[in-house]
């Protein structure tokens, strides 16, 4: 029983699909979360990722089947099975990673391994943390080697939120790495029994986790550049949108969209990791830092654009809408959203601001949020599109003018309503 049992420690929006398809492939799950209340919930069958298509069925068939059981006991997990795959964040203090969380898990993991047992990070850090955080603190914890008594991996999930178990399963191959030749057999075969499209085995567990930090950084260069062309195009009275349709005919390049921030707990993250670890070496990442700062202002030019084109219409703003909380389109993740940044500007010009989405249901912020699209739009001067929700492309200017009741201002930064008449558009005003 114990040889074909996972542990997976964290259930959130990448342990929860992991454990998912796990269990799919046949493997014994034990799922471990220091949240009691949402073991609970996973125990009592209340849906925990209720946007994340068969996870919570899957745990619901595999409780009632006695193929998984969840638990706030980690150190019993440990005991209990032969896979332990980490999943917990590393979070950002003050823009330094925080690897609380990491080693609470790998503590709860050192009481209860055995020789043989395979220890995988999947969370994603800066590199060398596997070796640091995890190795040396089991092998210094129990005098136990790697490689001899014990296997550990490195391999990053690789998940876009909304169709976890697929990209899991199906879309994408499993990036797999081994602090030697034993570990990489090992976690080759257990992942082997998953990722449909394969594993790719890299030299080391440093460029496994370099290769994580790399694919974010990428997106979060290539969107400040977007923003950064965007913001130029509008001033120039060039529609961007049209110059980026036209430039991406060319096979070779790929703009992205621009938009009003980037938001997630991976992409603003991910730079902050490896600025860090270029510290660590007495080197700079000039591009990153750049392209992060250039993100991170864009909710600050977003209010700005919107309160120009109030000044510039004469009107008055008094009371604003926000379409959209999620950090993206059609899923109920806020976490660094730029809507925070924009309801907080527009608020300190004394602005009220009223905030839709259909999927966040609550946050912990002071914000008027609430699912009804018709009651955040209600009297509303003037309105900012800042998530890609499907729901908001089957708008125009004449249903957003009788939901609010008069004839507001409605500015896209996310480019949801381009070519629709009445709209601005970030990086097509005129």
């Amino acid at each position: 029983m114990r040889e074909n049992t996972a542990a997976v420690f964290g259930i959130g929006k990448v342990g929860g699909p992991l454990a998912a398809a796990l269990i799919r492939a046949g493997y014994n799950v034990i799922g471990v979360d220091v949240d009691p209340e949402k073991i609970k919930m996973i125990n009592e069958g209340v849906p925990i990722l209720p946007n994340e298509p068969e996870v919570d069925q899957t745990f619901a068939r595999a409780l009632k089947n006695g193929s998984a059981r969840f638990t706030v006991d980690g150190k019993g997990a440990s005991s209990d099975s032969r896979f332990k795959i980490i999943t917990v964040p590393v979070f950002l203090m003050d823009k330094i990673p925080d690897f609380s969380a990491l080693k609470s898990a790998v503590g709860a993991i050192s009481s209860g391994i055995k020789e043989g047992d395979l220890v995988v990070l999947e969370s994603s850090v800066p590199p060398g943390t596997t070796r640091r955080q995890v190795i040396a603190a089991i092998e210094k914890s129990l005098k136990m080697k790697v490689e001899k008594d014990f296997y550990v991996s490195y391999s990053p999930e690789r998940i876009y939120e909304g169709r976890a178990i697929k990209d899991i399963e199906e879309n994408y191959p499993k990036i797999i790495s081994g602090s030697g030749e034993r570990s990489l057999k090992v976690v080759s075969e257990f992942y082997g029994k998953i990722a449909k499209k394969g594993v790719v085995k890299m030299s080391s567990i440093e460029a496994a986790e370099m290769e994580k930090l790399a694919e974010g950084i990428y997106r979060d260069v290539n969107i400040a550049l977007a923003n950064e062309l965007a913001l130029l195009c509008g001033k120039m009275k060039i529609d961007f949108w049209e110059v980026r349709n036209a430039a991406n005919s060319q096979p070779y390049c790929n703009i992205h969209k621009p938009g009003a921030g980037v938001g997630g707990n991976c992409i603003p993250v991910y730079p902050y990791f490896l600025i860090y670890s270029a510290g660590t070496v007495g080197s700079q990442l000039r591009l990153t830092e750049v392209s992060r700062k250039m993100n991170e202002r864009m909710p600050t030019v977003v209010v700005s654009e919107f309160i120009e084109l109030f000044i510039t219409s004469k009107k008055s703003l008094k009371t604003a809408s926000i379409l959209g909380l999620a950090f993206r389109g059609d899923v109920d993740d806020d976490r660094l959203s730029p809507t925070y940044e924009i309801v907080k500007r527009l608020k300190s010009l004394q602005v009220n601001v009223k905030v839709h989405d259909p999927f966040v249901k609550s946050t912990g912020a002071n914000i008027y949020l609430t699912d009804n699209i018709n009651e955040a739009l209600a009297g509303a001067d003037g309105v900012i599109i800042v998530t890609d929700h499907s729901l908001y492309k089957n708008l125009d200017y004449e249903k957003i003018s009788k939901m609010t009741g008069n004839s507001p201002i409605v500015f896209d930064a996310r480019g949801v309503l381009y070519g629709k008449p009445n709209i601005y558009v970030l990086g097509s005003m005129s």
